[in-house]
């Protein structure tokens, strides 16, 4: 569970996520932007990972003016260690916010993890870059696809200047191509598939839908390869979701032709997908991990839905307990209609895609939980063979124990044999069929289906809203609006996780 700002948490915390921008504007100063850190690592060189950067260097900056000291170099001593905030435990140098803000940036931040290239997602990064060059390059990582939208549309020398290290580029940026769902060439055991982007937190991503565009022309999002050998998901059978016949269904939409691009006929019905992304982003010593979403808009209404694998790798790590929060985007209230949505969600949707993931994380308990009784069981008769191997009195010959699991009984008549190569008859083994039986196997290798929905199958999750569009009026405010429809839903909706509405300046630890 998350602590916020100070407040006192039962287990020790592994990352801090702080909130630079909550919204998703349409006030510039307050869109999509995040800071992620292992909290062991401290505040050292690089240790500091960005996650969209719609504002930075001058949220960073208010940040600072709000809980730097007073009289810093005169009543206080300089250098000096902040003691609350978001940036507590950081060792400041100069009085000055906007200074110590540069630092910040230009030391502590290397990696910059986008999720999109909308421009409420990087404009902060693409200015803040030009004028603070450091002695090593920052770097942008994204899918494929991602990366091409920046080389194309913003590093192009026309948009801005080309600060890349490509294409006779300033050099100020480095780019790195993200493979979507990780490398099974990284990592080991929990952490395979993850990159790592500094000394302790490594990253997966996979890519989402965030809604299309009104045009037709040829594909720039999903079915356009982001790397080689992929393909769109939603034309996959999910073994819990039933597959659309309909031949006007998504899947058939966004299939292509089998030379890898749409032909003539689908091309003149196509859709432009948009993608967008969600990572897991985990701590590499304790394991704990945070999934953080870009814009994503709810599977029952995309062209191209994929948020199902992303709860489908979530689910796991829920049960084990690995995975502490979700940061995902409420855009509007539930009066924004669906010809509205324009890929984002509302509480309704929410709870929809949490139901989704509560069914996936129940699935994942119902697993562990047929599998844990036979490592017991196969344990104990482990432990049982051998207590009785060394209560038999070895002479020889046959008398000795053939396996730990067995113990060569004394053949009488009627007694079970089967002839072996060696030439002398194997004993029955004294493992009951129920251990190894076909039905175990497959009931451990095959998914079992949903059991019975229990109640708060999501307790002990943190789900941050983020990317709340406000609505300057004087109404009610939409995240008090959309938190208070959130809480209706989940009376109804029994999932147990803790909803909370992110805010600039807010500092969470997991």
């Amino acid at each position: 569970m998350a602590k916020q700002n100070g407040t006192e948490n039962a287990s020790q915390p592994a990352l801090q996520v702080i909130v630079l921008g909550s919204g998703g504007g349409p006030q510039e100063h307050n869109v999509t932007a995040f800071l992620v850190r292992p909290v062991k690592s401290g505040w050292t060189r690089g240790s500091i990972v960005a996650l969209d950067a719609g504002v930075h260097l001058s949220a960073i900056t208010r940040i600072l003016e709000e809980t730097q000291p007073k009289g810093l170099g005169a009543d206080v001593a300089l250098p000096h260690v902040l003691a609350s905030g978001p940036f507590a435990g950081l060792e400041i140098h100069s009085p000055s916010a906007s200074t110590n803000a540069a630092y910040v940036t230009r030391h502590l931040i290397d990696t910059y993890l986008i999720t999109h290239p909308h421009l409420d997602h990087i404009s902060g990064f693409v200015i803040n870059t030009a004028g603070l060059p450091g002695t090593r390059p920052k770097r942008i990582a994204g899918l494929p696809s991602t990366i091409s939208a920046f080389k194309t549309h913003i590093f192009n020398n026309v948009i801005w200047p080309n600060l890349s290290d490509e294409n006779n580029g300033a050099g100020l940026i480095t780019y790195t191509r993200l493979v979507e769902g990780g490398s099974p060439a990284l990592g080991e055991g929990d952490g395979k598939g993850y990159l790592e982007v500094s000394d302790d937190l490594t990253v997966k991503v996979f890519s989402v839908s965030h809604g299309h565009c009104i045009e037709r022309h040829t594909h720039r999002g999903s079915t356009s390869s982001s790397r080689l050998g992929s393909i769109d998901v939603s034309s996959l059978a999910s073994p819990r979701m039933p597959q659309a016949s309909n031949a006007n269904s998504a899947s058939s939409v966004f299939r292509l032709s089998a030379t890898g691009h749409p032909s003539a006929a689908q091309e003149k019905e196509s859709v432009c997908v948009t993608d967008s992304s969600a990572y897991f982003i985990r701590d590499a010593v304790s394991g704990r991990e945070v999934l953080m979403f870009g814009d994503v808009e709810p599977d029952s209404v995309s062209l191209s839905p994929r948020n199902l694998g992303v709860w489908q790798e979530a689910a796991p790590r829920i049960a084990n307990g690995s995975l502490a929060a979700i940061f995902i985007e409420c855009s509007y209230d539930d009066s924004q209609t669906d010809d509205r949505l324009f890929g984002h969600l509302t509480p309704r949707y929410i709870i929809q895609e949490l139901k989704v993931l509560a069914n996936e994380v129940e699935v994942a308990r119902h697993t562990l939980a047929k599998l844990e009784p036979n490592r017991k069981r196969k344990r104990e008769l482990g432990q049982a063979s051998r207590r009785k191997s060394r209560s038999v009195p070895r002479s020889g010959g046959d008398d000795g124990p053939v396996s730990p699991r067995s113990i060569r009984p004394q053949k009488g008549p009627g007694s079970p044999s089967v002839n072996s190569d060696q030439g002398y008859e194997s004993p029955h083994i004294a493992t009951p069929t129920a251990e190894l039986s076909l039905n175990d196997f497959e009931a451990n290798m095959v998914p079992p289906l949903p059991p019975r929905r229990t109640s708060n199958p999501l307790e002990g999750l943190a789900v941050v809203i983020i990317h709340v569009k406000e609505k300057l009026n004087d109404e009610e405010l939409a995240q008090d609006m959309i938190l208070g429809e959130l809480l209706e839903h989940e009376k109804k909706a029994e999932l147990g996780c803790k909803f909370i509405i992110s805010k600039t300046g807010q500092s969470l630890v997991f």
